[in-house]
């Protein structure tokens, strides 16, 4: 965090001392790619970032982006067994999220004064995969309880993106009644590709009562659990956790407003 606040407050330095700068805002869509598409679903996510664009070369902009977005969020049942022909049946709940905070290029393929303007654009950061398995108490007073309710599975990767985009200024709807804001706020629609390192995280694609099935790839998420009329401890599994490189195709529809 340390490294994303310095990078801020360099951009926003450049920016307050520079004639032009530009806040971007997107939604983005991200597709899970390879093995990673099998274990979860698409990302839904909303980025903003801040450009700087360099006083001798327009046409290229430097700065940063952070994202914050959601792949999962469940509620099913669980049944768990503390002895043979016993049984409690907990609801749980899953709520899958990520973040992500990069350092980016981007580089207009035409000079401002055209109404849609090509870009292409790189970036480079942190990217992280956190969920939270929360375990409601059973109904039952003779059923076992988590020892720990709320569980965090957290993991991150450095990874880089590329991709392009265009810039379509509203004037090209309306040329004479828009020009005299001509370039200040912006449609901007792209697509990146994004490769990171191996990032580990749990199967939210298909969510089932994680008792009941067993899978050879994935590694069970054990929590311990109290028998509260014994008082005997033991573990049940209530997730499946997944190791696989970070692989996403990213699109996105936002605005650029400019300064």
């Amino acid at each position: 965090m340390k490294f994303i606040f310095t990078l801020l407050l360099t951009a926003i330095f450049f920016s307050a001392n520079s004639q032009q700068w530009k806040l971007t805002g997107n939604y983005s869509f991200g597709a899970p790619q390879q093995q990673m598409a099998k274990n979860i679903q698409p990302i839904h996510s909303l980025q903003s970032g801040i450009l700087y664009q360099l006083p001798k070369l327009k046409q290229l902009s430097l700065g940063i982006e952070l994202g914050i977005g959601s792949y999962a969020r469940k509620r099913i049942d669980q049944t768990f067994e503390f002895s043979p022909g016993v049984s409690s049946v907990v609801p749980v709940d899953y709520s899958s999220n990520t973040f992500n905070a990069s350092v980016q290029a981007r580089f207009d393929l035409l000079k401002n004064k055209y109404f849609i303007i090509p870009y292409i654009n790189v970036k480079g950061g942190v990217y992280n995969l956190f969920s939270t398995v929360y375990i409601d108490d059973p109904n039952d007073e003779g059923g076992c309880h988590a020892l720990e309710q709320k569980n965090i599975i957290n993991d991150n990767t450095m990874y880089w993106s590329a991709g392009g985009g265009i810039q379509i200024d509203p004037g090209v709807f309306c040329k004479n009644s828009c020009s005299k804001n001509k370039g200040k706020f912006l449609f901007d629609i792209g697509a990146n590709v994004v490769h990171g390192g191996t990032v580990s995280y749990i199967n939210t694609k298909h969510l089932v009562d994680a008792q009941t099935t067993t899978d050879p790839d994935g590694k069970p998420l054990e929590v311990k659990f109290i028998n509260v009329s014994t008082q005997q401890i033991h573990e049940h599994t209530v997730a499946q956790v997944y190791t696989s490189p970070l692989r996403l195709v990213e699109f996105r529809a936002g605005i650029v407003l400019v300064f």
